[in-house]
């Protein structure tokens, strides 16, 4: 069973373990362990988990629309998401995904819509994105540091 959860310092020599292949390094982070540290009040930090077991990790971003001109101010950003490199191929991410809408409309009540970028060369996040509810809105955003990036969002359940 997939849950999501608010990141605490308890499951910090958890999800320090967690990591990506080399390749996909380059488009999320690669060292939750010294990302944690220097978040931002605005950037919360989430573990995604297969039963009791840190299988993931994610940011919401509720100082997302401040940042990027595409999102609307009731929107919130998906940063940095990523699924252990063990565990890839399963579904966890896309049974995450479709998980959050309804997960951020209870803890945010006053958001109305997810977006996130997806670099144009990470093919399988951006299916996976798609399978989980996520649309292209057929913008590109260009400010991404390994090349331009499909803009995609979802409604929060019941908004948007």
């Amino acid at each position: 069973m997939i849950s999501i959860e608010k990141y605490g310092a308890e499951k910090a020599h958890l999800i320090h373990a967690l990591s990506v292949t080399p390749e996909q390094a380059q488009f999320t982070v690669d060292n939750i362990g010294e990302m944690i540290p220097e978040l931002k009040e605005s950037e919360h930090p989430y573990v995604i988990m297969k039963g009791d077991q840190p299988v993931g990790f994610f940011l919401l971003d509720i100082g997302y629309a401040e940042k990027f001109s595409f999102c609307p101010e009731d929107g919130i950003g998906i940063r940095a998401l990523l699924i252990d490199r063990n565990l890839q191929g399963q579904g966890i991410a896309r049974d995450a995904l479709k998980l959050l809408p309804q997960y951020v409309g209870e803890v945010y009540p006053q958001v109305n819509s997810l977006y996130l970028t997806v670099n144009c060369r990470n093919e399988p996040a951006y299916r996976c994105y798609l399978s989980s509810g996520f649309t292209d809105t057929d913008e590109l955003y260009l400010g991404g540091p390994v090349g331009p990036q499909h803009i995609m969002m979802t409604s929060v359940c019941g908004r948007g």
